[in-house]
């Protein structure tokens, strides 16, 4: 299951831009949008450990020095990471919520990037699941090297039910903005999790993603996937080797797309070619049939904070994402919250501020509200409309967005 680690089209004509700054901002909104439209509340991982338990590591489970988590998920399949010490036999027991013993799957191993000699990335594919089904699993190797406990998979595309996500960027500084975002994530319902990039703060070395990225979602991880876009910072090592060592992504490359429910994702790389991707994109988004359509990515088309617009990017995505009538673009990079006016039927929303600080955002033609704050955007997507919320450190909705699914197509 090896990675290809060669990295196509690597912008040099954009410099890495330094976005250290401060690792603490405002966790609170300095102001309020709309909050006409509430969001839904209840814990991402209440139901699914209830069904199967929390996953905590047995006695033996000492050989697992990073803890499982899920990479991967789709209507009938999923992958299961983690780095062991005693790689030797280690497997995933995948169950029913009532012991039913469905398959297991043993582990494979990688030759990537760890901290430390002596640890092995492990990988253990599990198929032939059903669509929208709580699963449970466990780490083994002979005996029991951690409890149980649960994912879903994701829905059919004709499930009405609603897609909800959580979505926030620049978020790997280790601090206590960080954390006090993190205790804000276990109160909405999301299924799945994206990421806008710059998840390891400063230089997206292995050990700022064990530190700042697997010591602070680990308990998210072990039962919601996750689906990162790839940062400048995460460039800042070995030209984002680490990165690759540690996700397992839907491609070949740190741009990808996949679907959940009737939602079509795509992540895009800002720190390699547009040009490139700009064609890949046009590609893909030809082929799906999903009626939703997202894309997300860590540098902003749009943009009022200290880094702006980058309008290469706009000039190259722009035309592909409104003649696909592509409804939400997500990014990062500046380190606060900004929500575009639709540009020519598309929503654009920056939001950096996972927790490496915040800011200041000015105001532009474009922009319908911005603050500086730490926060996160949780959506809920149903047949007919999607609408993002937008929540900061503090618990507090202080805007949202809703886009109904012909906007796209008749605002143009």
């Amino acid at each position: 299951m090896k990675k290809q680690i060669a990295r196509l089209g690597r912008v040099t004509a954009v410099a890495v831009a330094a976005c250290l700054g401060n690792s603490s901002g405002n966790i609170a909104a300095t102001k309020l949008g709309d909050t006409s439209h509430p969001a839904q509340r209840g814990s991402p991982i209440e139901e699914l450990r209830a069904a199967c338990g929390s996953g905590a590591p047995t006695p033996a489970g000492s050989v697992i020095v990073r803890q499982p988590y899920l990479q991967q998920v789709t209507s009938t399949s999923a992958l299961v990471g983690w780095v062991s010490i005693s790689p030797d036999g280690e497997h995933v027991d995948i169950t029913r919520p009532d012991g039913t013993l469905v398959l297991q799957a043993m582990a494979e191993p990688e030759d990537v990037v760890v901290r430390n000699a002596g640890e092995t990335q492990q990988w253990a594919r599990v198929d032939g699941l059903t669509p929208n089904t709580i699963y449970c699993y466990r780490m083994a190797n002979g005996t029991p090297l951690s409890e149980r406990t649960g994912f879903r998979t994701a829905p059919a595309i004709d499930d009405p039910k609603a897609v909800r996500f959580l979505a926030f960027g620049d978020s790997g500084g280790g601090g206590s903005d960080q954390r006090a975002l993190l205790a804000r994530m276990f109160e909405f319902p999301y299924e799945l999790i994206i990421h806008t990039g710059d998840l390891a703060y400063d230089d997206g070395s292995i050990d700022e993603f064990e530190d700042n990225v697997f010591g602070f979602y680990e308990e998210l991880f072990k039962n919601l996937p996750f689906f990162p876009a790839a940062g400048n910072h995460e460039y800042n090592t070995d030209d984002a080797v680490p990165f690759r060592s540690v996700f397992a992504l839907p491609g070949m490359e740190t741009w990808y797309s996949y679907d959940w429910g009737r939602v079509h994702f795509v992540a895009l790389d800002t720190e390699a070619s547009y040009e490139t991707q700009a064609a890949w994109l046009d590609e893909d988004l030809t082929a799906t049939t999903q009626p939703w359509k997202i894309v997300y990515m860590h540098r902003p088309p749009y943009s009022s904070g200290e880094h702006g617009s980058d309008t290469s990017l706009r000039a190259a995505l722009a035309p592909i994402l409104e003649k696909h009538h592509v409804q939400l673009v997500l990014s990062a990079h500046d380190h606060d919250y900004e929500r575009m006016i639709p540009q020519n039927g598309v929503a654009y929303v920056v939001t950096g501020g996972g927790g490496k600080g915040t800011r200041e955002v000015d105001s532009s033609s474009f922009t319908a509200f911005s603050d500086e704050v730490i926060h996160f955007v949780y959506g809920e997507v149903g047949v007919d409309e999607l609408i993002l919320h937008a929540v900061d450190a503090t618990g507090v909705e202080f805007d949202s967005l809703v886009v109904p699914l012909s906007s796209a197509q008749t605002s143009r």
